[in-house]
């Protein structure tokens, strides 16, 4: 699983403007119109670019990083998870129309946004194939890197940024979302051997 920063976006007022050539991507608002057109509103371009990255491998110096790694032992333990059994339903009378599922290995993004557009989640799959968006991970997972410690994220995913119909289910099952997480996470630290946590040799 990765983890892509883009809170670093920028968004350009100036339709005409541009964005830095070292940026990764690029997403121009103009061709998501509706109805379709240019000048239609006044705004640019979103960039994206690299995070500035310090660890404790090599202090005060800065490396560049798109993507965040988390720990592939974890995963892998993490994996063992597929298949486990997760609440459907919120109470007796609100309940989701499909099982829920645990899946391991996905590409997901962070912002400092709450993304409900659904022109912006699908260019975030096209473009980098995130197939998830938050508000928290990258932070939790660049502060565990920067620090040597092993990582891995267990997101509970609430809505469809954006492609429902009506009102955003987050409000509906964020708390069956939350539910779920909790029940995967005290699975996974089961699984965990002891003292893993804080092994030095496991793998970043």
């Amino acid at each position: 699983m990765h983890l892509l920063h883009v809170q670093n976006f920028l968004i350009l007022q100036n339709p005409n403007g541009t964005v830095s050539s070292s940026d990764v991507a690029e997403i121009k608002i103009g061709s998501y119109n509706v109805p379709q057109g240019d000048g239609l509103n006044m705004l640019g371009k979103i960039g994206y670019s690299n995070e500035q990255f310090f660890s404790v491998k090599e202090a005060n110096a800065a490396e560049p990083l798109f993507w965040d790694e988390v720990n592939q032992h974890w995963l892998h333990l993490a994996a063992s998870l597929e298949g486990m059994e997760l609440d459907k339903c919120v109470n007796s009378s609100l309940c989701l129309t499909q099982k829920p599922k645990l899946v391991v290995g996905l590409k997901g993004s962070t912002a400092d946004i709450f993304l409900d557009n659904a022109a912006y989640r699908d260019f975030l799959f096209k473009t980098f194939e995130a197939s998830t968006a938050d508000m928290e991970s990258s932070a939790v997972v660049m502060t565990c890197l920067s620090n040597g410690f092993p990582v891995l994220v267990i997101r509970g995913m609430s809505d469809l940024a954006g492609s429902q119909s009506g009102d955003n289910s987050i409000y509906t099952f964020g708390s069956l979302a939350a539910l779920n997480t909790v029940k995967a996470v005290l699975k996974f630290i089961k699984k965990l051997p002891a003292g893993d946590v804080f092994n030095s040799s496991s793998t970043l």
